[in-house]
């Protein structure tokens, strides 16, 4: 997008979407496994674990903390404390994210614009810095937990 700066074509707009969901998918995905799977060790375990999320049941479970309402295992878990901003913006980016690459993905009749596109990746720039802050909470910690807790067909 950058070097195509006065105006970007739509294949590098749509590039661009599904990096920014791509750069908060891994990012959540990469501290949710090492928060499943400690030690220094377990490389290969924790890659496995990596592997084991599903996109929409990630979409359900930030939908559930955006909406500061987490599943009820997780609200009782954690005490029905009200989900802080900073979570509830990093969930609602990466629903918003995450339902932009689909259209960017799979939706070839869809136009992106620049200032569109250049949103979303501002709004993923913002989840990343938000989920910096709130990281090594209890609440944040309950996300993972909640990708696996939460899943029916994991019984």
């Amino acid at each position: 997008m950058q070097r195509e700066a006065r105006r970007p074509r739509q294949v590098s707009l749509r590039r661009a979407v599904s990096a920014a969901y791509y750069g908060v998918f891994h990012m959540l995905v990469r501290d949710a496994s090492s928060f499943l799977v400690r030690g220094g060790r377990l490389g290969v375990l924790r890659s496995a674990v990596m592997r084991a999320f599903s996109h929409a049941q990630m979409k359900r479970v930030a939908q559930g903390f955006g909406a500061g309402c987490p599943a009820a295992p997780l609200r009782s878990a954690l005490d029905r404390r009200a989900i802080s901003p900073d979570l509830a913006s990093v969930c609602d980016a990466f629903v918003r994210l995450q339902e932009a690459r689909h259209v960017a993905d799979y939706d070839l009749d869809a136009t992106f614009r620049r200032s569109t596109t250049e949103s979303l990746i501002s709004g993923a720039r913002k989840a990343i810095a938000a989920w910096q802050r709130v990281r090594a909470t209890d609440e944040a910690r309950g996300v993972p937990v909640g990708l696996f807790a939460a899943d029916p067909k994991r019984g």
